[in-house]
């Protein structure tokens, strides 16, 4: 006789994030929370579009990688190749994988891009050498073959048609409107850089995002490293170390109790309005 499926409701999946990430102390990963619960993808996907809405749904920081955790991200794909003995798909992934697909999203092109990426950089390392086999078998097969329809989510490029959001006007010929997100605020603060006395040397999609030269008070040039968010209490929200990081530049600036020195693009921007 088959098992009987057990099915969970919205509040019961919040719930039990609340108490894992008091257990854990820090915010649980959707194989943690999937472990705890026995529940499977289909179930979480009835309730919660992606993982860290559900993590908002619990007042939890989300479950952030950035461009510059890739290596992780395709560790994490190679350890999942292993334990399936084929490359993952997408549903297998988002199943059993540690981060989510949007992670990825953000890093490479399309699904078959990671395997790309994978052997790109550990085709020579003889501790992934099983799972380059995986790879290099795959693409043997496939010279010459369509793809079968289980496959095509593997081809098909990661970006959908977006349609563009806009922030309320701004008087300010290079940006007609608002920042949104933090893409805004890193194009915001090269428009206004000089204006605000700092000199970018270096940007990176690592933590922290920017290195650059700040005049002080006495006309000398000295380095700060900086982070862009688009609140600066995400900064918080990411885990970032503080201590490794001299200046967040955000749009606005709602972290009350912030232990590093804040540029809030919109009041600079309209102070500098006012004196012009």
């Amino acid at each position: 006789m088959a098992r009987p499926t057990r099915t969970f409701t919205g509040t019961q999946i919040v719930e039990a994030l609340v108490s894992l990430g008091a257990e854990l102390g820090r915010t649980p990963t959707k194989i943690e929370l999937f472990a705890k619960l026995g529940m499977h993808q289909r179930h979480f996907e009835a309730h919660f579009e992606t993982y860290n809405d559900a993590l908002a749904a619990a007042n939890l920081p989300p479950n952030i990688l950035k461009c510059g955790d890739s290596n992780r991200l395709l560790d994490d794909w190679g350890n999942l190749a292993r334990k399936l003995g084929h490359l993952p798909r997408l549903a297998d992934y988002r199943s059993r994988g540690e981060y989510s697909v949007n992670a990825f999203r953000r890093v490479f092109d399309s699904w078959a891009g990671v395997a790309m990426a994978f052997k790109a950089r550990s085709g020579e390392d003889r501790d992934w050498h099983d799972v380059v086999k995986l790879i290099d078998s795959r693409e043997a097969q496939r010279v010459g073959q369509p793809l079968a329809p289980s496959e095509l989510d593997a081809a098909t490029n990661f970006a959908p048609p977006t349609t563009a959001t806009y922030g309320k006007p701004l008087n300010f010929d290079l940006l007609r409107h608002a920042p949104v997100n933090e893409a805004g605020v890193v194009y915001l603060f090269g428009c206004l850089a000089r204006q605000l006395g700092y000199s970018v040397e270096a940007m990176q999609t690592a933590f922290p995002d920017c290195e650059a030269k700040r005049e002080g008070k006495d006309g000398r040039l000295r380095r700060v490293r900086i982070e862009f968010e688009f609140e600066s209490r995400n900064f918080e929200a990411h885990k970032h170390d503080a201590s490794a990081c001299d200046v967040i530049v955000c749009w606005h600036h709602n972290w009350e109790k912030c232990p590093i020195h804040v540029v809030e693009l919109k009041k600079e921007l309209e102070k500098l309005q006012e004196a012009a």
